[in-house]
């Protein structure tokens, strides 16, 4: 397979403890400071950039932040390891933990521009094996030169996993030599379902044609339960839903600060 999951000892020697203790933090802070819903609103879903999720990274394991553009990596350590990271979204079974539906999607590669060749002409002629054929050359293209550029021994890719106020880490490590061997699974008019990517208990790929992209979506329940995941953060809580506009008619704001800096301080 081309993406193989780190067990959690392997987790563990990139993540330290401390690094595990910069993400709580970072990940409480998120959580923390979501704007509050008014009373009686429904509750909004939690958003945290990309951006965001690749800093709380670099600041927890250290390196140089190489992911500005279309760069296949966001962090490296030169001479050791690349690191591309992603938090994927999870759906909750009934005890609230990530169920096995499949989590929101991870693009692996989203920029097809080769010259001559029109994707939405090869959906259409069914070149369903060209198109596959091209995502793996796109794929190993990327891989291979940031490997040679910053002379990596490993590639890896770092998912943090959200479900609800809950946040999970597991990852997978790069064989690039493996990208050869990705295959067609299965095909629709608008997308192709691909083979040795990575085992289908853990996840799927797919390349969309709208989108121009080959994604990677995973099941989180089989990586908790495979030992392959690790709980960074336990349940963080959001304030009280709260009229903003009351609190600062009513000259109340120093003591909602006062709340926020108390809820940060708590020990997990």
């Amino acid at each position: 397979m081309i993406l193989e999951p780190l067990t959690n000892d392997e987790l563990n020697e990139i993540f330290d403890e401390t690094s595990k203790k910069v993400l709580r933090f970072y990940m409480k802070k998120a959580i923390i400071l979501q704007p509050e819903i008014l009373p009686g609103q429904n509750i909004l879903p939690i958003q945290v950039p990309k951006e965001h999720v690749e800093q709380w990274v670099l600041q927890a394991i250290g390196g140089e932040p190489v992911g500005a553009g279309s760069f296949p990596v966001d962090i490296v350590k030169p001479n050791q390891f690349g690191v591309d990271v992603k938090m994927l979204s999870c759906s909750l079974d009934l005890n609230g933990m990530p169920s096995n539906s499949e989590s929101g999607e991870a693009s692996l590669a989203q920029k097809f521009d080769i010259e001559g060749i029109n994707l939405d002409n090869l959906f259409e002629e069914g070149g369903y094996e060209r198109i596959v054929d091209l995502w793996k050359n796109i794929l190993y293209e990327k891989l291979s030169y940031v490997s040679n550029k910053f002379q990596l021994e490993k590639i890896y890719y770092i998912f943090i996993l959200r479900a609800g106020n809950n946040f999970f880490l597991c990852g997978t490590r790069v064989n690039i030599n493996e990208i050869q061997n990705m295959n067609i699974e299965r095909y629709t008019k608008k997308s192709v379902f691909v083979s040795g990517l990575i085992d289908s208990t853990l996840g799927q790929g797919k390349i969309y044609q709208s989108k121009k992209r080959l994604e990677l979506r995973l099941r989180p329940a089989n990586w908790i339960n495979s030992g392959y995941a690790i709980q960074i953060s336990k349940n963080y809580q959001h304030t009280i839903p709260l009229n903003m506009r009351y609190i600062i008619e009513n000259n109340m704001l120093y003591d909602y600060k006062r709340d926020i800096y108390n809820l940060l301080l708590e020990e997990d």
